[in-house]
């Protein structure tokens, strides 16, 4: 019997001993179930794995094939068919699900397993003029995309190893730190000019407020915003001057940059991904499979007054504590004293907030956050406070402070 042929079958008297219960379909279930099992280290943790996901008794699996199954897990295959789970567990469980034995092993006499997963390592990237790294003080979750049910898998990106093969290894997105640091440039923005920042009731224009928080939006047909394009221009015309003016008294703006309406305003900061200090990432001397496990995690029913539990559990993928991520960010040479500043605000607020990553609220994130090379801030703060006056009468011409236009 092929290494192929073993885990099918293994996977089907998984599931006559499986016990659970659910509204969804069962393939469907399973499919999930093995997705997230499929993301252990070993062949050998993934069918354990799946069998506590599916509450297999021991005692009704058949004993050849799971002695089959164990040669497989210990054999030369085993990282090719871990693979194969990974990359195929929608088709594993739709052949494992088929009753008719003859059609079975007509599929799988042409099947072959992938390669094992990509040896080596990734070459290792060139210094940033700011060096980041990140050291887990509790688990790191960074959700992918997709969801395997209730179980959420670590964010992942495929890269080609020095030996030529592919790997997929956990990250956290660049783009993820550009967005906290948005939130708390913001936030400290409107505070130091004496403005609160109170996102539930917007003191400034919604155009202004989407900028400043989640970096605009391309259509806005606002009076606000059409006040804005008279001062930067619109329809192709650029008016240089609007534009230098607008960068000059929205610094967290200029740096991160924004859309305002049809116009992009680049900014003048690249962010890198932050990457665990792992074997493959070229970065450590620690597999990357040691660095990842699973929480647990729920949501408890606080309103009983009905006979429906509506509680939740769910299982996400983490970086462990203890695990260190590096990366780091770049920036214009164009770039004022004022935006270098500014960008050396922002990593302090990030690094005196200590949190990346989601379910922050349940523990999860907490970070100790070092920038080397990272500018001066001071001089940010003292400029927002002795321009004060100006930025704000700049902010009343642009129609940038709440007016009737927002409720518009």
């Amino acid at each position: 019997m092929t290494s192929i042929e073993t885990t099918i079958a293994f996977v089907r008297s998984a599931w006559r001993a499986a016990n659970i219960d659910g509204s969804r379909s069962k393939i469907d279930i399973y499919v999930d179930r093995l997705t997230r099992a499929a993301s252990e280290s070993t062949l050998a943790r993934a069918m354990e794995s799946f069998m506590q996901s599916i509450n297999a008794s021991a005692a009704k699996l058949d004993p050849d094939v799971v002695a089959r199954m164990v040669a497989v897990a210990s054999g030369p295959d085993a990282p090719r068919v871990l693979r194969w789970l990974r990359e195929q567990p929608k088709l594993v469980s739709m052949l494992a699900y088929t009753k008719d034995d003859e059609l079975l092993a007509d599929a799988l006499r042409d099947l072959e397993l992938p390669p094992a997963a990509g040896a080596g390592s990734v070459v290792p990237r060139r210094p940033y003029k700011i060096e980041l790294t990140a050291t887990c003080e509790t688990p790191l979750a960074h959700g992918a995309e997709g969801k395997a049910g209730n179980a959420t898998l670590f964010r992942r990106i495929a890269a080609l190893t020095t030996e030529g093969s592919m790997i997929e290894l956990p990250y956290y997105a660049g783009n993820a730190l550009r967005g906290q640091m948005r939130d708390l440039l913001a936030d400290h923005y409107l505070e130091t000019i004496g403005l609160p920042a109170d996102r539930s009731q917007p003191v400034v224009s919604l155009w202004l407020f989407y900028a400043l928080y989640s970096g605009g939006a391309l259509e806005d047909k606002s009076a606000a915003m059409a006040a804005l394009r008279k001062d930067i221009g619109d329809n192709g015309a650029l008016r240089a001057d609007g534009i230098r003016r607008f960068r000059e008294m929205i610094p967290p703006l200029s740096v991160l940059g924004c859309a305002l309406g049809n116009r992009v305003l680049n900014g003048r900061v690249q962010f890198g991904d932050l990457r665990p200090r792992c074997i493959e990432w070229g970065n450590g001397e620690m597999p990357v499979s040691e660095l990842m496990t699973w929480e647990f995690l729920t949501r408890r029913e606080d309103y009983e007054a009905h006979d429906e539990h509506h509680g939740m559990i769910a299982d996400t993928e983490v970086l462990r504590a203890g695990a260190e991520l590096e990366g780091g960010i770049d920036y214009d040479m164009t770039m004022t004293e004022i935006e270098r500043a500014c960008l050396g605000r922002g990593l302090q607020l990030l690094a005196e907030r200590g949190m990346l990553g989601a379910e922050n609220r349940r523990g999860l994130g907490r970070v100790r956050l070092a920038a080397n090379g990272a500018p001066e801030a001071e001089i940010y703060d003292s400029w927002l406070v002795a321009s004060r006056e100006e930025i704000l009468t700049y902010l009343r011409e642009v129609d940038g402070l709440a007016g009737p236009d927002l409720a518009s």
